[in-house]
C-alpha cells in the first residue's frame, strides 16, 4: 500500500512538472512573440492545449494501468519469469553436479576396468602356467608309462626269444642225440638213471 501511494505521488509529481513546463514554455513563447500577437496567441494556445492533452493522456494512461490488472499481470509475469529463471538455474546446477558425478563415476569405472583387466591377465597367466605344467607332467607320465610298457614288451620278447632258443636248442640236441646214440648207449643211460633213483630212496 505504501508503495502504491509512493508511486501515485511520483505520477502526480511528473504530471505537475510537465504542466508547469508546458505553461512556462507557452509563456516564454508568448512573451517573445512581439508583432502578430493575435496569431501568436492562437498558436501558443494551440500548443498549450496539445501539451495539456498529452500530459492528461499520460496521467490517465498511468492511472488506468495502475488501477487495472495490467500492472498485476506484468508483475505476475515478472515473478513467473524470475521463478522460471531460478528453476532453470537450479536445474542447470543440478545437471552440472550430476555431470561431475557421472564423470567421477566414469573415471572410477575406468580404474576398476583396468584393475579387472589386470587381474584377468594375471589369472590368465597363472592358468596358462598351470595348464602348461599339467601338460608337461602328463607328458612325462605318458613317456614314463610308454618306457615301462616298452621295457615289459622287450623283457617279454626277450624271455620268449630265450624260451624259443632253449626249445630250439633242446629240439636240436634231441635230434642230434637221437641220431648219434645207439641202443647200448640208451640202455646204459637208463641203468644209470635207475641207480641214481635207487640211491635217493
Amino acid at each position: 500500500m505504501i508503495r502504491f501511494i509512493h508511486k501515485k505521488r511520483q505520477v502526480l509529481l511528473i504530471g505537475g512538472m510537465t504542466l508547469l513546463f508546458a505553461a512556462a514554455l507557452c509563456g516564454f513563447a508568448f512573451a517573445s512573440g512581439g508583432g502578430g500577437a493575435e496569431e501568436s496567441h492562437d498558436q501558443m494556445l494551440n500548443l498549450f492545449y496539445r501539451i495539456l492533452n498529452f500530459t492528461l493522456l499520460v496521467i490517465i494512461l498511468v492511472v488506468v494501468i495502475k488501477k487495472t490488472s495490467m500492472l498485476r499481470f506484468f508483475g505476475e509475469r515478472r515473478e513467473e519469469i524470475k521463478d522460471k529463471l531460478d528453476a532453470l538455474t537450479k536445474e542447470r546446477q543440478a545437471a552440472e553436479s550430476r555431470s561431475k558425478e557421472l564423470e567421477t563415476k566414469l573415471a572410477e569405472f575406468e580404474i576398476q576396468k583396468k584393475e579387472i583387466l589386470n587381474q584377468f591377465r594375471a589369472e590368465g597367466t597363472k592358468e596358462k602356467a598351470r595348464i602348461i605344467a599339467e601338460a608337461r607332467e602328463r607328458a612325462a607320465q605318458l613317456i614314463s608309462q610308454a618306457d615301462r610298457t616298452i621295457e615289459r614288451e622287450i623283457q617279454g620278447a626277450s624271455e620268449r626269444l630265450k624260451k624259443e632258443v632253449v626249445e630250439m636248442a633242446a629240439q636240436r640236441a634231441e635230434e642230434v642225440i637221437a641220431r648219434e646214440i645207439k641202443d647200448s648207449d640208451q640202455d646204459h643211460l637208463v641203468n644209470e638213471f635207475i641207480k641214481s633213483v635207487e640211491k635217493l630212496h
